[in-house]
C-alpha cells in the first residue's frame, strides 16, 4: 500500500502517511484481515496491527480479542508485557468492531516449522519446545491465582457431549475422556491466565526466545494451565506430515507415515522415537512443575484433543478430533527411551 501515479504534471504526488501489510486473511467462520501499518515518515516505530472482521461471528471474535487484551493488561505480567500486543482502540465500521492493537516484534515460528528440514532435526525441534515452554511457564507463573481447580477436564467432557450429540464416534470420545477425567480428578492446580490458542502459528521468536504471542480472542484471565501446554504439543505434532506425499515415510520420523487423519498426534503419543519421546517428556516435565503427576502427560493430551474436538471452528476440523479422540487407546503405551 503506497505510492502514486500523478495525474498531470501540476498535480503533487501526495504519499499516504502509513504503509500496511496484509498479515493474514482467514477462510475460518471468524475469518478476519489482519493488516500491519507501520509510519511512512517513522518507518522505525513500533507498528499497529488492525483486525477487521469479515462476517458477523468474526465481528464478535474480533471484540472478545479486545477486551481480554484489556484484561491481560491488568495482570502482573512485568517483563512478559512487551510479548503481548496493547489494546489502542475500537472502530465501528460499517456496524462491525474493528481492533487496533500494537504489533510485537518477531518471526511466527510457522515459518522456521515449514522450512525443508526443520521438522526433521531434533535440536531444531527442541529448541522451539524449549521457547515456547518457557514463556509459557513464566506466563503462568505471573499471572497464577493460586486457587486449585481441577475443572477443566469436566468442562471438556461437557464441551464435547454438547458439541457431538449424535456423532458416532461420541461414545468412543466420551468414554476416554471420562478416564481422563477420573484420573485427573483431585489433581487440581492452582490456576492462571489462559492464551486459549496456544499453538505455533500464535507465538514469535526472535534470537531463539519468544518475543510475541498474538491472537487473544480466546483467552481467560482465570483458567486451567494444562490447556495451553496440550495445545501446543498437539498443534507441533499434528502437521508433521504437511510436506509429505499421501501414504509416503515423513522424513526425520521413521516411523510416521501421511495416512489419515492426524497421523502425526498418534505418532507422538503412542509411537517411538525422539519426537514422542520430546512430547511426552515436554508435557510431564510442565506438569511436574505445576506440582502435578508427570504420569498424568496423556490424560492432559487426551483432555487437549477433547478441547479442539468441541472448540473447533470448522466442523470438519473438530469431528476429526473427535474421531481420533474416539480410536486412541485408554491408557498410554510404555516406550522403552532410545538411547542418546
Amino acid at each position: 500500500m503506497g505510492g502514486c501515479s500523478p495525474r498531470s504534471s501540476t498535480q503533487p504526488c501526495m504519499e499516504p502517511p502509513a504503509l500496511g501489510v496484509l498479515l493474514s486473511a482467514s477462510r475460518d467462520p471468524d475469518a478476519k484481515l489482519t493488516f500491519l501499518v507501520t509510519s511512512r515518515r517513522s518507518p522505525g516505530a513500533d507498528g499497529m496491527v488492525v483486525k477487521i472482521p469479515a462476517t458477523v461471528v468474526a465481528g464478535e471474535s474480533v471484540d472478545r480479542e479486545g477486551r481480554m487484551l484489556v484484561e491481560m493488561r491488568r495482570l502482573p505480567l512485568g517483563r512478559l508485557a512487551s510479548t503481548i500486543p496493547r489494546y489502542v482502540e475500537s472502530l465501528d465500521v460499517k456496524g462491525r468492531p474493528v481492533l487496533v492493537s500494537t504489533a510485537v516484534p518477531g518471526i511466527p515460528m510457522t515459518l522456521g516449522y515449514h522450512q525443508w528440514s526443520h521438522t526433521m532435526r531434533p535440536a531444531a525441534v527442541r529448541a522451539d519446545f524449549e521457547a515456547a515452554f518457557a514463556w509459557l511457564q513464566a506466563f503462568q507463573t505471573a499471572t497464577t491465582h493460586g486457587r486449585p481447580s481441577a475443572d477443566w477436564p469436566t468442562q471438556v467432557l461437557e464441551a464435547v457431549s454438547g458439541r457431538w450429540d449424535g456423532h458416532p464416534a461420541l461414545a468412543g470420545a466420551v468414554a476416554r475422556l471420562e478416564m481422563a477425567c477420573e484420573r485427573l480428578s483431585g489433581c487440581g492446580t492452582a490456576t492462571s491466565a489462559v492464551h486459549g490458542d496456544f499453538w505455533f502459528g500464535n507465538v514469535l521468536v526472535e534470537a531463539g526466545v519468544v518475543s510475541g504471542v498474538v491472537d487473544w480472542e480466546h483467552a481467560m484471565p482465570c483458567g486451567s494451565p494444562l490447556s495451553d501446554a496440550a495445545r501446543f504439543v498437539l498443534s507441533y505434532s499434528l502437521y508433521l506430515d504437511r510436506h509429505t506425499r499421501p501414504g509416503r515415510r515423513v522424513l526425520g520420523h521413521p516411523r510416521l507415515r501421511r495416512t489419515g487423519f492426524a497421523p502425526g498426534i498418534l505418532y507422538a503419543l503412542g509411537g517411538a522415537g525422539w519426537f514422542p519421546e520430546l512430547v511426552r517428556g515436554t508435557l510431564a516435565r510442565h506438569l511436574e512443575g505445576l506440582g502435578l503427576n508427570p504420569g498424568l502427560w496423556y490424560d492432559v493430551a487426551l483432555c487437549g484433543i477433547g478441547e479442539v474436538a468441541a472448540s473447533a471452528n470448522a466442523d470438519e476440523f473438530g469431528a476429526g478430533h473427535l474421531e481420533l479422540l474416539a480410536t486412541l487407546p485408554v491408557h498410554a503405551r510404555r516406550h522403552r527411551r532410545s538411547p542418546r
